[in-house]
This record gives C-alpha cells, sequence and structure tokens, in this order.
C-alpha cells in the first residue's frame, strides 16, 4: 500500500509540472502575437523559443495589435467583440506548465462610438495613449488602465495619427495632416504646448522618440522616395540617415539606444535592416527573397523579431542581433502570424 501512494504522489508531481500551476512565477519570457490560424485574429503568447503557444482571447470576434505593459503584467489590444473596435486590457494570470498565461479581467477601455486602434503603454503602465476614428476624423485620446479619466487630446479637423509616449512619458509625439499634408508634431501628455516639428511638403510620418527622449526619428518621401530621418525634439538638424534608392520605413531604435531597426525595398524586396545611428553599416538581417516586414527589437536588444512569409505564409521569425545567420521560425503554423511585441523581462 506505501508503494502505491508513493508512486500516486510522484505521479502527480510530474503531472502538475507539466500540465498545472506548479510555478508560482513566470520562468519564460513571452511574445505575444495575432493570428487567424483559428479562422479569426485572436491574441496568442508563446516562449521566445517558441514552445507553450497559446489563445489568450478565445473570442469569434477580431483581436489584434497587441502591446506589453511595461512591466509585462498586462496586454493591451484591440477588438470588434462589441461592434467597432475599442481598447481592451487583461491581466496575464501565470498559471505554469503548457497553458502559461491566461487573460483575466478583462476591460474594455475606450467603450465609444468609432474604431479605436493602436494603442501605446505610457512608460509607467497606468495610461494608454490611441488613435480614434469618429465622424472621419482621427483624434488622439489618453485613458487610464481602469478605462476611466478618458481624454481626447488633440481635437482638431486634421487627420492626427499613430502617437508615442516619450520614454519619461511627458510628451507624446504623432503625425498630423491639420496644416494640409502629413507632419511631424509633438505635445505633453496633457496635449498642451503643441509644436509642429517638420515643415515640408512631403509626407513626414511614423516618429519615435530615442529611448533618451533627445532624438526623434521618422520617414519622409521628401527626396522621392521614403528614407528614415532624425531630428531633435525641437524639429532642429534634421539628417538623412538612410540616403537609399528604395523605400526605408517603420524605423525604432534598439532599447541602448545605439542601433535602428527599419524596413526596405531597396533590394527589390522589402527586408529588414539594422545601422548605426548616425545611418552607417547598414545590415541586411533578413537577406532572402521574401517579404520580411515588422520588426522588432527584444527589450534587452539581443535579439529582433519579424515577420516573413519565406515559407509560405507568414511567419514569426526571430535572430541574434548581431548574428544575422541565426535566423528562426519559432511560429511554425500554417496560420496567418502577425504583429510581434515582446514581453519586458529582466
Amino acid at each position: 500500500m506505501k508503494i502505491i501512494n508513493l508512486f500516486s504522489i510522484i505521479f502527480c508531481l510530474i503531472f502538475l509540472s507539466c500540465f498545472g500551476p506548479s510555478q508560482s512565477y513566470p520562468i519564460a519570457q513571452q511574445i505575444a502575437f495575432q493570428s487567424a490560424r483559428d479562422g479569426n485574429f485572436e491574441i496568442y503568447t508563446m516562449d521566445i523559443s517558441g514552445y507553450n503557444q497559446v489563445n489568450l482571447t478565445q473570442h469569434g470576434s477580431i483581436d489584434k495589435y497587441p502591446q506589453f505593459s511595461p512591466d509585462g503584467s498586462k496586454l493591451v489590444f484591440i477588438s470588434d467583440r462589441e461592434g467597432d473596435y475599442d481598447i481592451f486590457i487583461m491581466t496575464l494570470d501565470w498559471y505554469g506548465g503548457y497553458i502559461r498565461y491566461r487573460g483575466i479581467d478583462l476591460i474594455n477601455l475606450s467603450s465609444q462610438l468609432g474604431n479605436d486602434v493602436y494603442p501605446q503603454f505610457s512608460p509607467t503602465g497606468l495610461e494608454i495613449t490611441f488613435e480614434s476614428f469618429q465622424n472621419d476624423n482621427y483624434e488622439i485620446f489618453i485613458v487610464d488602465t481602469l478605462g476611466n479619466n478618458k481624454s481626447n487630446l488633440t481635437q482638431n479637423l486634421g487627420q492626427d495619427r499613430k502617437p508615442k509616449f516619450s520614454s519619461d512619458g511627458q510628451h507624446i509625439v504623432f503625425w498630423s495632416n491639420r496644416d494640409g499634408n502629413d507632419e511631424i508634431y509633438i505635445m505633453t501628455r496633457e496635449g498642451l504646448n503643441l509644436n509642429r516639428l517638420t515643415t515640408d511638403n512631403s509626407y513626414d510620418i511614423n516618429p519615435n522618440f530615442s529611448p533618451s527622449d533627445e532624438k526623434i526619428i521618422f520617414e519622409s518621401n521628401r527626396t522621392g522616395n521614403f528614407n528614415i530621418y532624425m531630428m531633435n525634439l525641437d524639429g532642429s538638424d534634421k539628417i538623412n540617415l538612410t540616403n537609399s534608392n528604395g523605400n526605408d520605413r517603420y524605423a525604432s531604435f534598439s532599447p541602448n539606444g545605439e542601433s535602428i531597426v527599419f524596413e526596405s525595398d531597396r533590394d527589390g524586396n522589402k527586408e529588414v535592416y539594422i545601422m548605426n545611428l548616425d545611418g552607417s553599416d547598414q545590415i541586411n538581417i533578413s537577406n532572402h527573397d521574401s517579404v520580411d516586414t515588422d520588426i522588432k527589437f527584444s527589450p534587452d536588444g539581443l535579439n529582433v523579431a519579424w515577420i516573413s512569409n519565406r515559407d509560405g505564409n507568414n511567419e514569426i521569425y526571430i535572430s541574434n542581433t548581431f548574428d544575422n545567420t541565426s535566423v528562426v521560425n519559432i511560429s511554425k503554423n500554417i496560420g496567418f502570424d502577425y504583429f510581434v511585441a515582446f514581453q519586458p523581462w529582466w
């Protein structure tokens, strides 16, 4: 009888370590992404290795654009489950085993008419900025993570798009056509002290702050094709970093601010590139004849992940930032996988 009881205890311990809540704290950094593998876009997470892919939303609606909170404990995304696209937030409850996280305490943060998209956490994780399309007009809003204190920051007839917080959380950069064409603007997090940073008869779009908040990068087609530019926070000292004949787009800084990743079609197809802060040493990381796009740095800057269709459908690939020979498909699914977000992890 004692032998049978001992065997039962051992079996239960093994079973719980694989399938149950055996770990009291997260043991594997996660990547969030959207996937249509189950027939509609859902929000998934997986270990950074690609193992333990879990559908967090499990809903018949369209769920897209996941973003982790700065402490990695929450996930914000958009969903049309209540009609228009709204901004939703969930708490990530660590369960362990193959399940990893479950999404709990779901809240509709925006809950208004119109489509609310492209949510971005503040550095404190207490607020979210997003763009909202209402009455044929894009405006920039801010709301706290309980869905309270929602405010329209721009209140302008122009199209105000894609807001991003500064690293200190005190400013928001965005682009707008309020003066006739798309230009870069900056304002305080309260929507005050608006300042136009670019003045060119071209498209100046997709701005991002440097981690130090000393620089802003953006893309512009002022030379005929899109290139990546950098400027000071007051709009001075604009520099064309890429100077290529292709279209260079969707740039972002590495976490330490020393490198920039971007997407380019200079070789005939979309590839992902990395370069130094001054535009030197532009290296093709993806180096494949497929479509490679949506590149993201890991929080420690040691890895980059992006979307590629090199295996016939959109998958998530990861590579060591400093060794582009180590490209690995980590999603490995016949469904459509898109939009990568790394969980902060220290």
